[in-house]
């Protein structure tokens, strides 16, 4: 009787390590471990092979006045954070580091994600990519990005 919830992704984590032994980049007894999490060593090696990513999750809701934008950005300080605007496009991109352990300390499982992210999204054609703030609080950053005012499209042709 398993005295833990197993979820589904460790099936899947048992599949990719099976592959990456196949390709002898995880090619040691501790990525074939029963518990099917991954190890510091895997872990270091998955990173190397990958250029070690994660994917920032984010949401776009609408207002009557403002667009928001909330992602979640858990451990990365602000500092590590670039916003960048382009033909409508906002991209969201930065860091996260994980803070080297003591040689001494051996950790037996890490699933906690590291490196580089960037995430792009096609603004509303109404956003005003001149009216955007931005902040963030508890690892999850807000931009306010404000609308555009409604033009009055209708137009008086006179007839000659």
């Amino acid at each position: 009787m398993a005295l833990y919830f197993k979820p589904i992704s460790s099936e899947f984590d048992r599949l990719l390590n099976a592959h990456l032994n196949s390709l002898s980049i995880a090619n040691d007894q501790e990525s074939n471990q029963s518990s099917g999490a991954p190890t510091e060593q895997h872990h270091n090696k998955m990173s190397k092979y990958w250029g070690g990513s994660f994917s920032a999750r984010l949401d776009l809701t609408e207002t009557p006045k403002n667009y928001l934008v909330h992602a979640d950005l858990p451990g990365v300080p602000k500092e590590q954070v670039q916003i960048c605007v382009k033909d409508d496009v906002l991209t969201l991109s930065g860091e996260r580091t994980q803070k080297n352990e003591d040689k001494d300390e051996h950790r037996h499982v890490v699933e906690r994600s590291q490196g580089k992210f960037s995430r792009s999204l096609r603004l509303p054609p109404d956003a005003n990519v001149d009216d955007i703030k931005a902040t963030m609080k508890d690892g999850v950053l807000e931009l306010v990005v404000g609308k555009k005012e409604k033009e009055d499209r209708a137009k008086t042709i006179a007839i000659e």
